[in-house]
């Protein structure tokens, strides 16, 4: 009796500490932890704004992407090691809209994901110097997507007023794009970082 009672006791104990892990300490099972720190267009610019029709043709929209990598564990008494360099493989663009309609190919672009070409981490140190960041670009609007629909069917409608977004009827297009970038240790682990920005599309007067 005595023995299942501390066994009973144990057990509550582990899922004790279990439930006092921080959600972010949980993320992935490698010592670090990816953060997309922020998200602007290829010149810094915010928001993005994308042309769906740029003197009658149609050119892809890239974005730059701030990627930050930190140790769960920041105790400056850790060592480093090259074993546990990070790589960013590959990462993915997927369209929503706040009012919910989301099917994509009718109300927003096809999702898309692209190759990131192993772009490595160094080891962040413990301690002060315990993170470090990374500018990758990411085509965030492909040329196939303004020639399908949805923004194949803003290519049609010629802003007036390209200061105020003003068009001649419907012509507008925001949404919101999030950005997925996959990466994973020399060790093997997966890691992954996600961010959102919005990007509004139309047909933008030359």
């Amino acid at each position: 009796m005595k023995r299942a009672s501390m066994f009973a006791l144990s057990a509550a104990l582990g899922l004790s500490a279990v439930g006092c892990v921080p959600d972010w300490a949980q993320q992935n099972s490698s010592p670090y932890i990816l953060e997309i720190a922020s998200i602007t267009g290829a010149n810094g610019e915010l928001p993005i704004i994308s042309d769906v029709s740029d003197a009658g043709s149609i050119v892809n929209d890239e974005a730059v992407v701030s990627v930050n990598a930190f140790r769960k564990n920041n105790n400056p008494s850790l060592g480093t090691s090259p074993v546990e360099h990070i790589y960013l493989e590959r990462y993915e663009v997927r369209y929503v809209r706040s009012d919910g309609r989301n099917q994509e190919g009718v109300d927003v672009p096809y999702r898309t994901t692209g190759p990131l070409g192993n772009i490595r981490f160094h080891t962040p140190g413990p301690g002060g110097g315990g993170e470090v960041q990374a500018d990758v670009n990411v085509t965030i609007v492909r040329h196939q997507a303004k020639a399908e629909p949805p923004l194949l069917n803003l290519r049609f409608v010629n802003g007036t007023d390209v200061g105020n977004l003003q068009f001649g009827g419907a012509g507008i297009l925001t949404c919101i794009a999030e950005i997925t970038i996959h990466g994973r240790t020399v060790q093997g682990d997966a890691m992954e970082a996600v961010g959102r920005v919005n990007v509004t599309f139309a047909n933008f007067g030359d």
